[in-house]
């Protein structure tokens, strides 16, 4: 709760604020927490700005507030309804604005650097020209933004929600993106047109439909641990970029029958197969849909005359793989289940993903799915026992449940183990979206 006395002062108008934050003791930072200030007007009068530097925010309504040029400088605004606030030119500089609300506030020319922008909501918010340097946008939810001209240097986006389906696109244009974190993110038909991205992670996105006329691009990385450099000893020509990446032919397999969680690592040793058979086609794995009736994975080659044939040794290579495979794969679930009920003995490979090695030395690949759920295990385990977060369901009751899941999922009962982890949401989400986002996510799409 806000402390009246400084809740009091601030509602007496700009100037008798500024005036007393001017003459009280640094030490005293303003705590305006859960406050209700919509529609305030804090930016008027003969002060230009507020002084909220530093103030504790959590949670006050500042809907449709006026905050041009305000100075909330290392302010704590996590879970602040901002909802079209007016935050123009506002220096925002390693403020906390985690989880927040700023659907179609007005941000232009804000400094939000440094910024932990984590689970925010800026759909529709107007971003043109702020500066992002170095700002937090992990699991931001930037769908219909504009951010033409953002300063988005060395910025974390990674598996920022960037769109939605049926929603507008997300506006890039003429943004400096130059070793910003992209990893896992939709970039669906975003707008880069005039963009900077030399330097840029680009793991597990989606590209389909991207605009990338005019980027300024050197080089890129696609590697998950954003390493290796690409091109790894020249610099990209200028147009080189959109000409590689613009709009690659994309072919799409799809499972007529459900997607098994051993489908995409199959696919990937497919992948590579055709890679060294046909070089030519250039092969790569665009994007993975494992929802719906008919789930699919999309892949991408060089030339349109390279579609057909590329489709065909697909088709071909996943079902000499599967035939072989067929006869193993119980003992492939069998041996997974024995490697999750000696988690001592179990250690991830970095090499693959969700590669495992059981105890007898034999090697069990598989996809994501394994990957996610011991990720929430991990965040579970994590969490001291006497937190706050198991004041519903106790630490060793959550960990038995994610037990089971993973149990499940090895038995290719994902769906099934999806809903467990969903019931186990109910009382554990704010634990498991702080501390596994991504993973919670992946879940909740497949169990709704």
């Amino acid at each position: 709760m806000a402390n009246p006395e400084h809740l009091r002062i601030l509602k007496q108008g700009v100037e008798a604020w500024n005036k007393w934050r001017e003459e009280a003791n640094e030490d005293i930072l303003p705590d305006l927490s859960g406050a209700d200030l919509k529609e305030s007007d804090l930016s008027a009068g003969e002060f230009p700005f507020v002084d909220l530097n530093h103030a504790n925010l959590t949670k006050a309504n500042l809907y449709k507030a006026n905050l041009i040029s305000a100075n909330l400088r290392g302010a704590n605004l996590a879970g602040v309804n901002l909802t079209r606030a007016d935050l123009g030119e506002a220096d925002l500089n390693e403020a906390d604005l985690s989880k927040s609300n700023l659907e179609a506030a007005d941000l232009y020319d804000a400094d939000l650097s440094n910024s932990n922008l984590q689970g925010a909501r800026l759909n529709g918010a107007c971003l043109e020209e702020a500066k992002l340097c170095g700002a937090n946008l992990r699991d931001a939810k930037l769908f219909e933004a504009n951010l033409a001209f953002t300063d988005l240097t060395k910025g974390d986006l990674t598996r920022a929600y960037l769109r939605m389906a049926d929603s507008l696109m997300t506006n890039f244009e003429n943004a400096n993106m130059r070793d910003a974190d992209l990893t896992f993110c939709n970039l669906v038909g975003s707008n880069f047109t005039h963009a900077t991205l030399t330097g840029a992670k680009l793991y597990g996105t989606a590209k389909d439909d991207w605009i990338i006329r005019d980027v300024k691009c050197e080089y890129v990385y696609w590697d998950e641990k954003g390493e290796n450099r690409s091109p790894k000893d020249r610099d990209l020509e200028p147009g080189e970029f959109e000409r590689l990446y613009a709009a690659l032919p994309t072919i799409e397999y799809v499972f007529e029958h459900g997607m098994e969680p051993l489908d995409p690592l199959i696919m990937d040793r497919v992948v590579q197969a055709i890679r060294e058979k046909r070089p030519e086609f250039d092969i790569k794995v665009d994007s993975i849909n494992a929802r719906g009736l008919a789930p699919s994975i999309k892949f991408t080659v060089q030339q349109e005359e390279h579609k057909e044939p590329a489709l065909q040794e697909v088709h071909k290579a996943y079902d000499e793989r599967i035939r072989r495979l067929e006869t193993e794969k119980e003992r492939l679930y069998e041996l997974l289940g024995q490697a999750i009920d000696k988690a001592g003995d179990v250690k991830l490979i970095t090499a693959g993903p969700g590669a495992i090695v059981a105890t007898d030395g034999s090697t069990v690949n598989i996809q994501q799915h394994i990957h996610n759920a011991l990720e929430l295990q991990k965040a579970i385990a994590k969490e001291p026992e006497e937190s706050e977060s198991f004041a519903k369901v106790a630490k060793k009751t959550a960990l038995n449940i994610i037990g089971g899941a993973i149990k499940d999922i090895a038995k290719g009962q994902v769906k099934e183990a999806a809903k467990q982890i969903i019931e186990l949401g109910i009382d554990l989400g704010p634990l498991l979206v702080r501390m596994a986002p991504a993973a919670y996510a992946f879940f909740k799409s497949i169990g709704a």
